[in-house]
């Protein structure tokens, strides 16, 4: 049963989006955004510390999870509370993909040499290297995450926005699908146990058939009692 509908209440437009998948792309963006700003706040505070100069890279990765959480939190509240339109989370997402693009490009065309590289102490000589390395790889796959999940939801958008404008097809939502199907089983619940019909009919009938007879024998025994005071 679609708990999501019933919760939402009927002031909430229902929704086009296949739950699961729609979901679950949205973790991924808000696990890859997270672990990626995490990494780069890290990175960056220390740079600033030791006063080198931040790489653009950093920055469009860093400013790119600032907003891709943002965009997140937004979209789950129309989604929750009014009603998120896939032309619009069309276009949220298609703009965060562009930057997820950049920032995975740069990342990649500066790690180039690292990333062929093992995190071992063999290579890197010191612990220090080796973490720094193993964070390097972090980033690189979740910025890869966060890529592949931000397009993936921009094409879970465009399938959407084409699947609830089709002309001549009306596609019932996820919610007034589960929702006509909670209708449905209350109104057999109601049938089966809710209502029994009165016994009214032949009830009834048994009832008015008794006074009838109860009444027709007093009017044959007065109409007796009538005669016979008529012959004396």
């Amino acid at each position: 049963m679609n708990t999501n509908a019933r919760r939402r209440g009927a002031k909430v437009a229902p929704s086009h989006y296949p739950r699961i998948a729609f979901h679950g792309l949205r973790f991924a963006q808000l696990i890859s955004a997270t672990i990626v700003g995490g990494i780069m706040a890290y990175f960056m505070y220390y740079l600033r510390a030791e006063r080198i100069p931040i790489p653009w890279t950093f920055i469009v990765l860093f400013s790119i999870s600032l907003a891709t959480v943002a965009v997140l939190i937004l979209t789950i509240i129309l989604y929750n509370f009014t009603y998120l339109s896939p032309k619009f989370n069309c276009l949220l997402n298609g703009t965060v993909s562009i930057f997820w693009m950049l920032g995975f490009a740069l990342l990649s065309w500066n790690l180039s040499n690292t990333l062929k590289k093992s995190c071992d102490l063999q290579t890197w000589r010191s612990g220090v290297a080796i973490s720094v390395c193993r964070e390097y790889k972090a980033l690189w796959t979740f910025t890869l995450v966060g890529t592949l999940s931000t397009l993936a939801a921009l094409s879970l958008d465009v399938w959407t926005h084409r699947k609830t404008t089709e002309r001549g097809v009306y596609v019932l939502p996820e919610d007034d699908k589960n929702a006509a199907m909670l209708k449905d089983m209350n109104g057999k619940n109601s049938k089966t146990k809710g209502y029994e019909p009165s016994r009214g009919g032949a009830f009834e009938e048994e009832i008015d058939i008794a006074y009838h007879n109860r009444y027709g024998d007093d009017a044959l025994e007065s109409v007796g009692y009538h005669d016979r005071m008529l012959q004396k």
